[in-house]
């Protein structure tokens, strides 16, 4: 990920701490033994096994977590360190036989966590830290907030004249203003997210804040400017950041992501109860739009969002049922004019059951899209698909698009708030409904809903990587299915994922296995690289088609057009004809021969001046039809368009009668 932000902001957060670690108090008395800790003394620690969980989410198996000595006059690091590591995904550590000349120390954790965001293991590091009193505790947690509060602390106990003690109690709570967390102060060191306690969801609301939007370089950056700035003021003034995170949080609260969060927490099944941190995600966008409580005594109140740097700024909001909600503007359902949704700022792009009870028709006969959803054809390539069930009761139409990746987040996005314009409601996301299940971000569909006219009008929004080749090379852009329910009032939804679609095919039919015969890699080395693949280029459950793609490299690769390889374009078009040859023994028949005139490239990089010739058979059976379009061309090898290797290529589409 962003490995240079990561360093720098985090080499700035402990370049201050290192000085404030390396500076003595000006008149040379010990910095543990301000006025406030007279009466304490240096404590030693002996043999000490020390235990503890490292949460941002909680660290993942095999992270490193160490602890460092702290002269106990300066709090300048001595050296000595210990070593333990993470024993598994719970962020649980214990480091054995401790041996310390003073009780204070600073414990680091490196590593991989699981992101409260996503649910899943974070795609890089990060380095969290705390610092303590050992003198009266074996366990100590490392979280965000230990790590927050570490650079104020040592400016507290340097500067001030704190005691540790003090001086974390303080920073927690200039912490807790910060996000607008009220409640009494625990010792950071014993918090934990999978325990219940207000302070514990405090810390967790601290932790998804902060992680919001940003990537793992984002965050460390963001949570090193944070302890830089809270550090001699006890404030942190980044008012563009803040109102970043509240128009994240905003939207989080809004289209039901907070409860995609608890349930990424719950699922990781480390405890039977997670803590309201909600309330606080909540509370914070509230008091950064200026809104303030909502309950009983304002019930209906209407607010604007007064803070300038939000997205939704003067956006109008309503207090309705304790919970501040935009403001629905929208027109009476008979009016058919478009109208402006309530949701027209829940943008998120910047089930296992077979079909049954249904009719179902192909691509050739899919009906015409309703008028009032005719907006979606400039964002789809076409219908493929359609499906009925309850005899009317539900309709569903089957889209899709390819995007390249420069246009994919903007497409998307623009989908999105077309589909708010039009009166649609983000209604979150469901485990993955659509027909792609295997290309997926997270295997699940965005949905977004409509109620009009006795009707509920539904769009699910799937995006997922699409695989195609470009010579030899494969490349990946974005394409999104989309599903388009329409729904009568009293019918429930049936849904429509089908886990014997065609997608799933990791091979041909029996009918069309003699062909792997003639795509083996053969023999590969530095000298004479001969490359072969098969793949499914694409497939569509509707119409029951498929379209698999065959390649086979004949002779070694070049730079640049050499009339030299002659011989490997005659050798070319001779194992061609052997396949050929197969097909007829095979049944095939052979129906066309064409020159291929669209590909310019291939024929302009043959070392010979002639044209390549598309030869199609085909083949029925009781199974399905086959056409078998093959050829000898040239392609870019080795993933780059600057080398060359001839090949013979078989695209083979089926079109299933059964399935």
């Amino acid at each position: 990920m962003r490995i240079n932000l990561f360093k720098n902001a985090f080499g700035a957060a402990l370049c201050f701490s290192l000085m404030a670690c390396s500076d003595d108090s000006s008149d040379g008395s010990k910095i543990s033994g301000t006025e406030e800790n007279a009466d304490e003394d240096i404590v030693a620690v002996e043999n000490m096994d020390l235990a503890g969980i490292s949460q941002k989410g909680p660290f993942v198996t095999g992270s490193v977590v160490t602890l460092q000595e702290l002269n106990g006059i300066t709090l300048n690091q001595t050296g000595k360190s210990f070593k333990g590591s993470i024993k598994s995904d719970k962020g649980d550590f214990v480091i054995a036989g401790i041996d310390l000349s003073s009780q204070y120390a600073v414990l680091e954790a490196s590593g991989y966590y699981r992101d409260e965001i996503t649910g899943k293991k974070s795609p890089g590091p990060i380095t969290l830290r705390a610092i303590t009193d050992l003198s009266n505790r074996k366990t100590v947690n490392i979280n965000l907030l230990t790590h927050l509060e570490y650079d104020r602390v040592m400016f507290l106990v340097d500067k001030k004249k704190r005691s540790i003690a003090k001086a974390k109690a303080q920073a927690e709570k200039e912490i807790f203003d910060i996000f607008g967390i009220d409640g009494e102060i625990v010792e950071s060191e014993d918090l934990n997210i999978f325990k219940p306690g207000d302070a514990n969801a405090a810390l967790l609301a601290v932790s998804v804040l902060m992680q919001s939007d940003v990537d793992v370089g984002g965050l460390t950056e963001r949570i090193g400017n944070f302890s830089i700035a809270l550090a001699e003021e006890g404030v942190w003034d980044d008012a563009e950041t803040k109102a970043k995170i509240a128009d994240w949080a905003c939207d989080a609260d809004l289209n039901g992501n907070l409860l995609d969060i608890r349930k990424n927490v719950e699922g990781w099944k480390y405890s039977d109860s997670i803590p309201p941190f909600e309330k606080y995600v909540t509370k914070f966008w509230w008091d950064n739009y200026g809104l303030g409580a909502c309950n009983k005594k304002n019930d209906g109140e209407v607010q604007k969002n007064i803070n300038k740097l939000s997205e939704l700024y003067e956006g109008r909001f309503t207090c309705e049922n304790g919970h501040w909600i935009v403001l629905n503007d929208d027109k009476d359902d008979d009016d058919d004019d478009v109208v402006e949704s309530s949701s027209s700022k829940v943008n998120p792009f910047v089930s296992s059951s077979s079909v049954s009870s249904s009719s179902v028709q192909y691509a050739e006969s899919v009906p015409v899209i309703p008028g009032e959803l005719s907006f979606l054809d400039e964002f789809v390539d076409s219908y493929n698909g359609y499906m009925e069930f309850g005899e009317g009761q539900q309709k569903d139409w089957f889209a899709g698009k390819n995007m390249f990746a420069q246009n994919r987040d903007s497409v998307l996005a623009m989908l999105a708030d077309t589909l708010n314009v039009y009166g649609f409601e983000y209604a979150g996301k469901v485990f993955n409904d659509s027909l792609n299940e295997k290309y997926t971000y997270d295997d699940s569909s965005v949905v977004y809903q409509k109620e009009s006219k006795g009707q509920t009008y539904k769009v699910y929004i799937t995006p997922y990587y699409y695989t195609y080749i470009f010579g030899f090379s494969y490349a990946s852009d974005l394409r999104y299915d989309l599903k388009i329910a329409v729904i009568k009032d009293g019918f429930e939804e049936q849904e429509t994922v089908d886990r014997y679609s065609l997608r799933f095919e990791s091979d041909f039919s029996e009918e069309l296995s003699f062909m792997n015969e003639y795509f083996i890699v053969e023999n590969k080395n530095s000298e004479n690289v001969i490359v072969s693949y098969k793949t499914l280029v694409s497939y569509n459950d509707d119409s029951l088609t498929t379209h698999w793609q065959l390649a086979k490299g004949v002779g070694e690769t070049w730079a640049g057009k050499d009339v030299n390889k002659y011989e490997d374009w005659n050798e070319t078009n001779k194992q061609l004809e052997i396949f050929e040859q197969a097909l007829v023994k095979e049944g095939f028949e052979k129906t066309g021969e064409e020159p291929n005139e669209s590909d310019t490239w291939a024929k302009a990089n043959l070392p010979v001046d002639e044209d390549i010739i598309w030869k199609t058979y085909e083949k029925e059976t009781d199974k399905a039809k086959y056409k078998v379009v093959c050829y000898a061309s040239v392609a870019g090898a080795g993933g780059t368009i600057a080398s060359f290797q001839l090949a013979y290529f078989a695209d083979v589409y089926t079109q299933y009668k059964v399935r």
